[in-house]
């Protein structure tokens, strides 16, 4: 009892400041919870903006191959000293498109290869939702001809046909495009205003007037698996004399000094269909001619702008030889100066050039090529023989 008493009495004693203890801790733990609080505050804004920047790294793709290659030439091709072989670069691209929102993206393209650091790809594209089949780009890209957008990772010999070469030189032009693929339709129209004389160095363009290049392509499906493209494309432009010396479509001199200043023609007319086979491993057919007038700037009387008209077609023959293999054949044909003809031509001559090639697909990352091309020029005075200029390749390509 007296034990009893005794404990009363210290609770009693003690019973404000253990009040007083207990709101202590109350504070304290309130003070610590609104810390907790603060900093789980903190973290969630941290992680959303990780979240938002995850979220645009997702919208990211990036894409490109490497392509090693071994050439060995002809004596035809050779300057003195010159080797006859040689390891090199072709291309090391990477691709990178970015998905800003629906129907708006961004594509930038450099070109890494050894020597030459070079921005191939740098365009804009935006769509409507309502007509997301309609599209406009912007920026530097391919110009409008299948052979130059079909991608040099997926072509099937190591270089475009010599006429593709000689008239849309580094593929790619600065200027803006109207694209449509009408889902109701297998078609496919471009419309695009270029500045015309891009050579890949150029800012700017170097004349007034624009260039206006257009292609169409209809595609047909059989129900026997078979696949045919139809379309053509066209180029409607010019460029512009810096001086008076001016080699006309006879290659006859003309140093009137009305010359400077005035527009050359640049217009040619193109036809090209493609046939895909679905059966026998698959097979294809492509070919294009293309004919007009195109025109080269000159800085001097010994290299005067020059006006000629022209001609030139390619073919190739596709065929898979199993699941890894590949065998192609191209046969192309270009004449620089269809006004002209034998003796009359001097240099300007004209070229067919059969190549050879064969694919082996390791997977679907890893291609090998061999590749064996055989140019064969047309004889004068002036060019006498045919030219040894042979280039055997071997290529190893790597894509991601």
């Amino acid at each position: 009892m007296k034990q009893l008493t005794r404990s009363l009495f210290l609770l009693l004693l003690f019973l404000p400041g253990f009040k007083g203890l207990s709101q202590n801790a109350s504070d304290t733990l309130n003070e610590r919870f609104q810390s907790v609080e603060g900093r789980l505050n903190a973290l969630d804004e941290k992680t959303a903006a990780h979240d938002a920047d995850l979220g645009k790294l997702t919208k990211i793709k990036v894409s490109g191959y490497i392509q090693a290659q071994f050439e060995s030439y002809q004596d035809g091709l050779l300057k003195t000293n010159d080797p006859n072989n040689t390891f090199y670069i072709r291309r090391a691209r990477v691709k990178f498109t970015y998905e800003a929102a629906d129907g708006i993206k961004f594509v930038l393209q450099p070109d890494f290869s050894t020597g030459n650091l070079s921005l191939k790809d740098a365009y804009a594209v935006a769509s409507l939702k309502k007509v997301p089949w309609l599209s406009l780009w912007a920026g530097q890209f391919n110009r409008l001809n299948y052979e130059v957008e079909y991608s040099s990772g997926q072509r099937e010999v190591l270089e475009r046909s010599k006429v593709i070469r000689s008239i849309y030189p580094g593929e790619r032009e600065v200027g803006a495009k109207l694209e449509a693929t009408p889902a109701a339709i297998p078609l496919k129209l471009q419309l695009a205003l270029l500045n015309g004389n891009f050579t890949g160095k150029e800012q700017k363009d170097v004349d007034s007037k624009k260039d206006l290049m257009a292609r169409a392509v209809y595609s047909i499906k059989t129900p026997v698996g078979i696949g045919i493209d139809i379309g053509a494309h066209g180029y409607y432009g010019g460029i512009q004399a810096k001086n008076k010396y001016v080699s006309g479509y006879d290659a006859v001199m003309d140093s009137a000094s009305t010359n400077t200043g005035t527009y050359l023609d640049k217009q040619w007319l193109g036809a090209e269909t493609q046939v895909f086979f679905d059966w026998l491993g698959g097979m294809a057919l492509k070919g294009e001619y293309i004919a007009g007038k195109n025109a080269t700037v000159g800085d001097s009387k010994s290299n005067p702008n020059k006006e000629r008209k022209f001609s030139g077609y390619y073919a190739y023959l596709i065929k898979n030889i199993g699941k890894k293999n590949q065998f192609v054949a191209r046969y192309d044909y270009y004449d620089p100066n269809t006004s002209l003809s034998g003796d009359e031509a001097k240099k300007e001559v004209n070229y067919s050039t059969l190549t050879l090639a064969w694919q082996f697909y390791l997977n679907d990352n890893i291609r090998f090529s061999l590749n064996y091309e055989m140019p064969r020029n047309e004889t004068n005075t002036t060019v006498p023989k045919d030219i040894k200029d042979n280039v055997f390749g071997i290529r190893l390509q790597a894509k991601f």
